[in-house]
């Protein structure tokens, strides 16, 4: 009686267990289903690739891991420029590069550095200089900064080649999409619905998000470049700093414009980083 107890409880502890592991698989499953439908979702909104878009508060809540979607954009271009590298000028492969990133990306980013500068010479109130961030005309200081930051970002992807070229476009990129997630999660939303507002509002207080995001993007970094890459770190948080405080007093909130321009802005702060680092 007893042996058949005991065989009794044996096979219900297995059944538990089988249970328990098959629920488990059930939950990873739906994690990586959702974690699946997020990236895709972040790669139709942030570029142009046809792969359909999600649900606005889908982008939203999994914003931070925008450092794979930058993984993959740095790839690419990185790609064509190592590519081009082999019968063009480094200078022309640089410029190349910077185009494919601007063309993946829909030059949506660009947009917003061009209206965040307009915005920041418009004389006036918050009020004022949101409407001068949203109207449809390109001002003097959209230009100017434009000009520079691209011609900046095209003369410093010029100095690599062979594989450095295609190591700093992925560095760069993630440092970008890196640094739009923590402007996010520094700034203030705004008073009106956006994608601006629905990214900052669920970056709100998510601590654990805001470090798995830096965790992948540090990754990515020293892998890449190595123990620089901490140098890279530091100016970018700065930069993002100085930014985003800009904009939470001079428009009292973080716009899309603002994520933008802080992307263009540390991208080609990255690179300026690197190539100081190893010169």
């Amino acid at each position: 009686m007893s042996f058949l107890r005991r065989e009794f409880l044996n096979k219900l502890k297995r059944l538990c267990i089988e249970h328990m592991l098959f629920r488990a698989n059930i939950s990873l499953l739906k994690v990586l289903w959702l974690v699946l439908k997020s990236l895709k979702g972040l790669f139709g909104f942030l570029t142009i690739v046809p792969v359909g878009m999600e649900s606005i508060e889908v982008i939203s809540k999994y914003f931070f891991l925008c450092p794979i979607v930058g993984l993959v954009i740095g790839s690419v271009a990185g790609a064509v420029g190592f590519a081009s590298n082999f019968f063009l000028p480094n200078l022309i492969s640089g410029f190349l590069v910077l185009f494919s990133i601007q063309l993946l990306t829909g030059f949506h980013h660009l947009d917003g550095l061009l209206d965040l500068s307009d915005a920041a010479m418009a004389r006036g109130d918050t009020k004022r200089r949101l409407e001068v961030m949203h109207d449809m005309y390109t001002g003097a200081a959209a230009v100017a900064s434009g000009f520079i930051v691209l011609a900046l970002t095209g003369l410093a992807f010029g100095h690599f080649s062979g594989l450095g070229i295609l190591k700093a476009a992925v560095v760069a990129e993630v440092v970008a999409k890196e640094s739009m997630v923590l402007t996010a999660y520094l700034g203030k939303k705004p008073t009106y619905e956006g994608m601006g507002y629905y990214v900052v509002e669920s970056m709100k207080n998510k601590h654990l998000e805001a470090f798995v995001s830096l965790l992948l993007c540090a990754v990515v970094g020293f892998v890449l470049v190595g123990v620089s890459f901490v140098w890279v770190l530091a100016v970018m948080a700065v930069a993002v700093v100085v930014l985003t405080s800009y904009a939470n007093k001079t428009l009292e909130c973080v716009t899309g414009d603002v994520m933008g321009a802080t992307n263009e802005i540390n991208r080609m702060i990255a690179l300026l980083v690197i190539l100081a680092a190893v010169i």
